[in-house]
């Protein structure tokens, strides 16, 4: 990959077409120069030089979003946004292919234990450039602090991944004989859209927009503007009343077996398993149109036995400050990993950070 990011065959083309430009303008310099000699019209060099005027202005909007816009956007679909993915996330993978700072092996030294968090884009840190910045490596550095080298934290986040996908990946690191003492599911509200096909047909709209002429799907501005105007224009369905209906519905049951199966799994492996459910940020307000769902997971949890922290009231209460992103991307910003690592911190894994020994120690 060259540098920026970029694919090779796009710098080749701009700097053709950089080149062109050159040459219109060089041409259309000597023709008005020709013409005004001969005492001819300069309507048509004019005419000319406007169009490469506009064709400029153009060109330095596609450069200064193909060279200095930096920034993801939600579904990743924007050629600015796949950029930053390149440049953030898949750069940032480890041998194993996580992206974690530590490799994973299978088994750690004697006396450490690991912790994994699954989930999707929101583990992951979809649009969290440092990784360090993120709520898994910030609860890793502040337990080796507490309690040195007696616990690894592992991300094991995907983009885009569900609740099935997940238990298979789960399952399948199980089996194969892999290290995990804690395990943390971190539960999107969007992981039930594998159980609606409502869901599933408006992310395969999203899907279908990838626009197909080379001027817009092999550019970054003319790129930009088109999504921009597919998300003003609404087009792509409406996903979020179907996600809040799934769980009043048939879709609420495959999820609920599928979690069983996942509990199974821990359990069978002697996983001490947790979870975390994390709110949509763009909507936090009172009447947030999710909170049935919110407390109809965590009640599933309560009545499975499995530890479980809401994040939708702690994240609520910081409402009023930035969480996200971007305007285009709603996923948590390092304000809000932050927070979710302090509540991690203090609400579900309180327990890791006391040592044996002092539990053991008498009162004074």
């Amino acid at each position: 990959m060259p540098p920026f990011y970029l694919p090779l065959t796009y710098l080749l083309g701009l700097g053709v077409w950089l080149l062109c430009l050159a040459g219109l303008l060089v041409w259309a310099l000597k023709l008005r120069r020709r013409r005004k000699q001969l005492k001819l019209s300069l309507l048509v060099p004019h005419l000319i030089l406007s169009s490469w005027f506009v064709l400029g202005v153009l060109t330095l909007a596609e450069i200064w979003c193909a060279f200095g816009v930096d920034q993801s956007d939600a579904f990743n679909m924007t050629n600015i946004s796949k950029r930053w993915f390149q440049k953030y996330i898949e750069a940032q993978r480890n041998q194993s292919g996580w992206r974690d700072v530590r490799e994973f092996p299978r088994t750690l030294p004697d006396g450490t234990r690991r912790i994994c968090f699954f989930g999707d884009s929101f583990t992951i840190g979809h649009g969290v450039r440092r990784r360090e910045d993120r709520f898994t490596d910030r609860l890793d550095a502040e337990l080796n602090q507490a309690q040195p080298g007696k616990f690894q934290v592992a991300n094991l986040g995907d983009p885009g991944l569900e609740v099935s996908q997940i238990e298979a990946r789960a399952k399948s690191l199980l089996d194969q004989g892999y290290q995990i003492d804690v395990a943390i599911y971190v539960f999107m509200l969007n992981d039930i859209e594998g159980y609606d096909p409502r869901t599933q047909e408006v992310i395969k709209s999203l899907q279908q927009a990838e626009p197909r002429f080379f001027l817009i799907s092999e550019t970054y501005f003319p790129n930009w503007l088109y999504f921009r105007w597919r998300q003003a224009s609404g087009r792509g369905g409406e996903y979020f009343p179907h996600l809040r209906d799934s769980y009043n519905e048939a879709p609420w049951e495959g999820l609920k077996r599928k979690l069983d199966q996942l509990h199974d799994d821990f359990k069978t492996h002697h996983v001490d398993y947790r979870m975390v459910i994390f709110p949509f940020l763009h909507n936090l307000r009172p009447d947030y149109p999710f909170h049935e769902a919110h407390r109809k997971l965590s009640e599933y949890c309560r009545a499975a036995g499995i530890p479980v922290l809401d994040l939708e009231p702690v994240l609520t209460a910081h409402a009023a400050e930035t969480l996200t992103v971007n305007r285009f991307d709603a996923h948590p910003n390092e304000r809000a990993h932050a927070i979710v690592a302090e509540a991690l911190k203090d609400q579900l894994v309180h327990d890791l950070f006391v040592s044996p020994a002092a539990e053991l120690a008498p009162a004074k």
